[in-house]
């Protein structure tokens, strides 16, 4: 395991609020100290100050924050690019790219049993793994590129795919939701959303999407387009 790694464990692991009461405790033994008002509040301070700065330093060095999450998934989003499209690449997507090709991302936390689970500031669940998949609308095709990541471990997967217009069969918003154990063998109350493409004979892609209005408009938007008009 990585430095890195390492990092992002503890970030999962601790508890966000520890270096702030390792501060507290620090504060309170050294006001103790001060005002020294009694042979027990020295003893209390002699106690207090060196375990609140050790509850500090435990809680607030060697692990990462959302920030780096934040970072990190920025980074590996511009991984996926579609460099096969380009003119000096072959003749295979000649004549077939847009002048102003359409991109549509998706991406999300993968929310399964194992992975180290933790609920964000804003309340939101994140986890150890994350998958993040562009689409490029061609004109007679959806060309796709999809990696998943994990922030603990080696672990990455890239895929890509291109499904035909006239192999589309079906476009749906699926749901899910449920009780999840983590790593650290606690239970999270977890959601999923994803779009499924189903094309070719019953061949299936899940991409993770945001559990919105706009998701279920982009479906019906799909089965308008290019499945109803066959």
């Amino acid at each position: 395991m990585t430095k890195e790694q390492k990092r992002y464990v503890n970030f999962f692991k601790k508890w966000d609020g520890m270096g702030m009461l390792g501060a507290c405790i620090a504060v309170v033994g050294l006001l103790f100290m001060w005002l020294g008002m009694s042979y027990f509040t020295y003893i209390f301070a002699a106690v207090a100050v060196p375990v609140g700065l050790g509850l500090f330093f435990y809680g607030s060095s060697g692990r990462a924050g959302e920030s780096d999450l934040k970072n990190d998934i920025q980074r590996k989003r511009e991984t996926l690019q579609f460099p096969e499209i380009e003119e000096n690449e072959g003749f295979r997507f000649r004549g077939r790219v847009p002048m102003d090709p359409e991109e549509m991302l998706f991406e999300g936390y993968v929310m399964r049993e194992g992975l180290y689970l933790k609920k964000k500031k804003n309340g939101s669940l994140c986890s150890s793994e994350y998958e993040c998949a562009k689409m490029l609308f061609l004109n007679d095709s959806f060309l796709i590129k999809r990696l998943t990541f994990s922030f603990v471990e080696d672990a990455e997967s890239k895929e890509s795919y291109e499904i035909f217009f006239a192999q589309l069969e079906d476009a749906r918003v699926e749901r899910t939701s449920g009780m999840l154990q983590s790593a650290t063998n606690k239970s999270f109350a977890a959601k999923t959303c994803h779009v499924v493409l189903v094309w070719d004979g019953g061949q299936e892609l899940y991409l993770p999407a945001r559990d919105d209005i706009y998701t279920d408009e982009f479906v019906e938007k799909l089965k308008r387009n290019y499945i109803t008009r066959k």
